[in-house]
């Protein structure tokens, strides 16, 4: 994903939170959140997933 889709879903983070049962759940999000900010915020990077 580049930096403008990662700032889109940056925005929805707040709103999985709310959906998290547990403490790992929500410290994969936070570093989820982590990985999308210094994403969106540097220009012609992108974040890649490595499996499915």
């Amino acid at each position: 994903m580049n930096e403008q889709e990662a700032a889109a879903a940056l925005r929805e983070i707040h709103g999985l939170r709310q959906g998290c049962g547990d403490e790992r759940q929500l410290a994969a999000l936070d570093d989820l959140a982590t990985m999308l900010e210094q994403c969106a915020a540097t220009p012609g990077s992108y974040l890649w997933f490595a499996g499915d």
